[in-house]
């Protein structure tokens, strides 16, 4: 039977696991409720935990309930994560979609999730409503690491206007997917760190494309289909991988 993995926020002394087994971390509510309750896990039961450290944790459980405690017993190093750093610069989606791009762009490795409103972006998000919509992503990316075998947690970016994100980033290795562009995945330069840009339905407007050159950014596509937004990343972010990633 597969290991369960939990996410925990705890900064781990990876030194003091190897030399002693006395380290104990305390679970919160819901990762209590989900081990003990859901899963059926006892006393005496061995876990996986991760902290975005990019180690393992092998645990067990020594106290059930509500506040479940784990003794730490060894620490490993994980080599799951892609020699290639990807950021996702993904314009903002209706509805729930882009909780999907956010689980499966972790599962494709990338190391970043930068969301950013474009003018076709059909919600906008206020600076306190961002904040909230960050925190609910980085639950997603917790739990995306937790079924992929990860222990690098990508960062999650509050969402910023395109046009402030191209302005921090100049000069960036950046690719932006239209359907349009010349160039190919084909004809990628190994690098160890790119930006990934794509557009919301409908796509970028003529205006930001013209503000992405102005700021370096190439243009790039996924071949002769024109891809929803939603899709667009992943087959990107994976041919990126198979290319020049760990997806060999």
């Amino acid at each position: 039977m597969r290991t369960t993995r939990l996410f925990i926020p705890d900064a781990i002394d990876t030194d003091a696991v190897k030399n002693s087994n006395g380290i104990v971390v305390t679970l919160g509510a819901d990762e209590s409720r989900y081990l003990i309750k859901v899963m059926r896990y006892k006393e005496g039961d061995s876990v996986e935990l991760f902290n975005g450290d990019g180690n393992n944790y092998t645990a067990s459980i020594i106290k059930s309930g509500k506040a479940a405690q784990l003794q730490i017993k060894t620490a490993e190093h994980n080599p799951t994560e892609s020699p290639v750093s990807i950021t996702l610069v993904q314009a903002l989606t209706k509805g729930s979609k882009f909780d999907l791009i956010v689980q499966k762009a972790t599962e494709l490795g990338v190391s970043r999730i930068s969301p950013v409103s474009s003018e076709r972006t059909v919600r906008q998000v206020d600076e306190k409503r961002a904040e909230k919509k960050a925190e609910h992503w980085k639950k997603i990316a917790h739990s995306a690491c937790a079924q992929c075998n990860r222990s690098t947690v990508p960062f999650i970016d509050q969402v910023k206007p395109l046009e402030h994100w191209l302005k921090d980033h100049i000069g960036e290795y950046s690719l932006l997917i239209n359907p349009e562009a010349t160039l190919t995945f084909k004809t990628l330069t190994p690098v160890p760190y790119l930006n990934l840009l794509v557009g919301p339905e409908g796509g970028f407007s003529s205006q930001e494309l013209q503000l992405a050159i102005d700021a370096g950014v190439k243009q790039i596509q996924c071949g002769p289909r024109v891809l929803r937004t939603e899709t667009a990343g992943f087959a990107a972010i994976a041919s990126i991988q198979s290319l020049i990633g760990d997806m060999a």
